[in-house]
């Protein structure tokens, strides 16, 4: 897919250069924020060795914090996301920075090994923050063209961060004590905050609103996405699943890789704080040249097409890999950061491509929720962490090393075959968003029926069931889906209740996406649904299972009694049998069964599936007459049918 070309408009609004409306101050407040966030980390790294000896742990024994810590930031990480989906996304990176800053000091001030891992766990608040919030703000913020470049400048944060932390806690760590940098980190992250209170929410998706010729605030009246909404959207995208199976490999050698460097310098090398700082800084020049080179190769590949970017990671992680080994094994500590050197570079060119590729493949209500649910499969990785340890107390940290390196590859060529479906991915959020707001703004303005269906496909795993549906209904209208078994009928109307989910297309009821909505968010909305065959719980007797149906009603009552018995005036018979088991009914009188559950919380939309399957025509009749009173009550209904007469006998449209 390529992206189309943006015209900037004139007007006061719009400052010159590729930055866009927005200047350099966002860009630079978040910048800082994720600078200082890594002198806190890397200080950490460099001086593990040294926290270590002074609490008395073994190696194994200060991965086991590394790895507490970094589940914790996992952990945080989803639900940060899902609360900046919904909220101010400025305040939460601020508020956030503001815990990190504090726990930062609280590093400083640890005597033992639980106040160190209370300090670590609450200073990893930085990684649960910056990347969902900064990440998504910055999507927002800069025009699609400028993202490559704009992530490019945030991760070069990383290592000019990690430069100084290196350098600036060993040397405060020679000078007084290892305590001293975390002490000292927790200033600029205060200044940075106080800065970001200038920040303001610039909405989300008004770029790929502009870039399909959309109004900017088309969806500012959209609610957000609860989190069950935002999981389901985000799983969705075929990107994002191939990306969540590679994670648990990455992490387990990324992070790892990370935390036994600087015990691999002080152990086998003999390289006190100082000196592995300085063995550290060069890395992280390196990282900033491959920056630059990353943001300019991104943004060329990005006009080409997403997958471009991909391509290239299979190529380096077997670079990474290999070189991996021959920094495990480098007989002296030039070629082990000459090695340590060709990793970080192989990897930093692509990293800027994959966080543009990721912003526009990922819907925007759900941003943040993308780019941090991946968190989640990080953690089985983590797991391995004190493994590793435990391999270096053994075997030495070289066999640590060289264990990670095939973890490694699994993992980037898993990530990398991400190519074959990112372009699709982002087609289809294109798409989907414009076909989403076009009917949003035609139901406002009075032109859209109550049910609009459009371009809808649903899967079950790799066999796929509907192809492109496109459906009107009206309100108040009778519809009827007529067709054989396997034609997809009972799965149009799983979609459209929530209980199957769309992969694509939409489906907009009442002005309200609800595409990716769950079933219990649906309902409340006035959609209700009567599975064929299996509508009642056969199990219940019939006053339970009308009692279960009321559950929208749980909170009042009374409202709840009332509607029990309009129901059971609408089916008489219900009554004489209301403590019977429902698995004692006749067939009809268990399809009216479910009808009563269904109309007892008198939805907008009733969707009957298979309403007179195995019946006899005089049960169907009753059946009939029940569905036409509630049409003549202003309720809208689809109904499923094989029966082309019956069908005729009610609907409006077939």
């Amino acid at each position: 897919m390529e992206i189309p070309p943006e015209e900037e408009p004139s007007g006061s609004r719009w400052r010159p250069g590729w930055l866009g409306r927005a200047g350099w101050y966002p860009l630079a407040v978040l910048f800082g924020l994720n600078m200082a966030d890594e002198l806190d980390r890397s200080a950490y790294f460099v001086l593990l060795p040294d926290i270590r000896d002074s609490l008395g742990l073994s190696n194994s024994a200060i991965l086991g914090v590394v790895t507490a810590a970094g589940a914790v930031a996992l952990l945080l990480t989803v639900p940060i996301a899902h609360l900046a989906d919904r909220r101010n996304r400025v305040a939460i990176a601020l508020a956030g920075a503001a815990l990190w800053g504090f726990f930062s000091l609280a590093t400083g001030l640890a005597f033992t090994v639980w106040m160190l891992v209370i300090a670590r766990s609450g200073a990893a608040i930085g990684q649960g923050v910056v990347f969902p919030t900064h990440n998504s703000l910055l999507a927002d913020y800069y025009p699609i063209r400028s993202r490559p470049r704009v992530y490019s400048v945030h991760r070069a944060a990383n290592s000019i961060g990690q430069i100084l932390g290196f350098l600036v806690g060993a040397g405060l760590a020679a000078l007084f004590t290892w305590r001293t940098p975390f002490l000292v980190f927790a200033v600029p992250t205060l200044i940075l905050v106080v800065l970001g209170l200038r920040l303001r929410d610039p909405g989300r998706g008004h770029f790929e609103r502009e870039a399909a010729d959309l109004g900017v605030d088309t969806e500012a009246d959209e609610p957000p996405p609860s989190f069950a909404e935002a999981m389901r959207m985000v799983w969705t995208i075929r990107s994002l699943r191939r990306i969540f199976v590679a994670l648990p490999f990455l992490a387990a050698s990324i992070i790892g890789f990370i935390s036994l460097a600087s015990l691999l310098y002080e152990e086998v090398f003999g390289l006190d704080a100082w000196e592995r700082a300085w063995a550290l800084v060069p890395v992280q020049l390196v990282e900033l040249v491959g920056v630059a080179i990353g943001a300019r190769y991104t943004t060329r590949a990005l006009a080409r097409g997403a997958s471009q970017t991909f391509g290239v990671l299979a190529i380096a992680a077997w670079i990474a890999s290999i070189v991996a080994v021959g920094f495990a094994a480098a007989p002296n500590i030039v070629l082990a950061v000459a090695a340590n050197c060709v990793i970080s570079a192989a990897l930093v060119v692509v990293g800027p491509g994959v966080f543009a590729s990721l912003s526009l493949a990922i819907p925007p209500r759900a941003r943040s929720m993308g780019f941090s649910v991946g968190a989640l499969w990080v953690l089985p990785g983590l797991l391995v962490l004190p493994l590793i340890g435990w391999i270096g107390d053994s075997y030495g940290f070289r066999w640590g090393m060289v264990v990670m390196a095939p973890v490694f590859l699994i993992g980037g060529l898993v990530i990398s075959s991400v190519g074959k479906v990112i372009d699709d991915d982002i087609a289809q959020v294109w798409t989907g968003a414009a076909t989403r707001a076009q009917m949003i703004e035609q139901r406002a303005a009075g032109e859209l029926p109550l049910l609009s269906v459009r371009g809808v496909q649903v899967a079950y795993g790799d066999v796929r069931v509907l192809f492109g549906v496109d459906l009107d209904v009206a309100e108040g209208e009778v519809i009827a889906l007529l067709g054989t078994n396997g034609a997809g009928k009972s799965t149009l109307l799983k979609a459209i209740s929530g209980v199957a989910i769309a992969d694509r297309g939409a489906v907009v009821f009442d002005g309200r996406d609800i595409t990716h909505a769950p079933p219990e968010e649906i309902a409340p909305l006035g959609i209700a649904q009567v599975p064929g065959g299996q509508g009642v719980f056969p199990s219940l007797s019939v006053g339970e299972n009308l009692r279960v149906a009321g559950w929208l009603l749980r909170g009042d009552a009374g409202a709840r009694r009332t509607r029990v018995e309009e129901a059971l005036d609408l089916f008489p018979v219900l009554r004489q049998r209301i403590d019977d088991p429902a698995a004692d009914l006749s067939g009809g009188q268990q399809q009216m069964l479910a009808l009563a559950m269904a109309f007892l919380n008198r939805p907008k939309l009733l969707m009957i599936d298979e309403l007179s399957l195995g019946l006899a025509p005089v049960v169907v009749e009753q059946l009939l007459e029940v569905v036409r009173g509630l049409r003549d009550q202003g309720t809208t209904i689809i109904l499923v049918e094989q029966s082309v007469n019956v069908a005729l006998t009610v609907a409006d449209t077939a």
